[in-house]
């Protein structure tokens, strides 16, 4: 049974779970937010497999339609903390506010608690997917210079870039790639899954290396 929990999401959110409490210390100020954040991922996904696992409960969506709602939330909230975004905080705060507003609706009244809140899903990630390209355009046109390889946001925003716009498409054509599972056998819509949240927090680590560096 245990054998199922540690598949290859699980070992990169502990891994980069055990990298934020190294690297996150007190002078990185509102990054330690990270850590809560990633024990809420750990906490949920083991809800998640202990319920799938040792209940037999095929709808297990529950902590992760709450940890869908609270990370996305604070991933908006966050970038608003980047000095490029300053401007746009105002709107930032407002796009925040529609999400939350969207995702209890369609929790309460439409796909529900026990089913995943795909659409919740879908227009989390691609506001994230977009405020990451604006936070892209801000750093190309600074007229001062940055070092991107050094940039804490950069990295941040860089995987969560590519797992919410991953994510998205990937809801959108679940239904092709379930319909080819069932033909070949071969899950390419969890290969993917797996690919998007390496990246994700491969780039995290990085970011919190960046951001460990600059505050020793």
């Amino acid at each position: 049974m245990i054998s199922s929990y540690f598949n290859i999401t699980i070992i990169a959110e502990w891994i980069c779970f055990i990298a934020a409490l190294i690297l996150l210390h007190k002078k990185t100020k509102v990054w330690r937010l990270f850590i809560l954040l990633l024990f809420l991922t750990l906490c949920a996904e083991t809800t998640g497999w202990y319920m799938r696992t040792r209940h037999h409960q095929f709808h297990n969506a529950l902590p992760f339609n709450f940890l869908m709602i609270i990370s996305t939330t604070f991933l908006i909230w966050f970038f608003t903390k980047a000095a490029s975004l300053q401007k746009m905080k105002k709107v930032l705060n407002y796009l925040n506010y529609f999400f939350i507003l969207f995702a209890v609706i369609n929790l309460f009244f439409f796909q529900g608690f026990w089913k995943y809140n795909s659409f919740s899903e879908t227009l989390g990630d691609i506001m994230l997917a977009i405020i990451c390209c604006y936070f892209f355009y801000t750093l190309l046109t600074e007229k001062n210079y940055v070092d991107l390889l050094r940039l804490d946001y950069f990295w941040l925003a860089t995987g969560i870039f590519f797992s919410a716009l991953g994510s998205a498409l990937l809801y959108q054509f679940s239904g092709v790639l379930r319909d080819y599972y069932l033909r070949s056998k071969i899950d390419i819509g969890t290969y993917i899954n797996y690919s998007l949240n390496l990246i994700l927090y491969i780039s995290l680590i990085i970011a919190f290396i960046c951001r460990w560096k600059t505050t020793r």
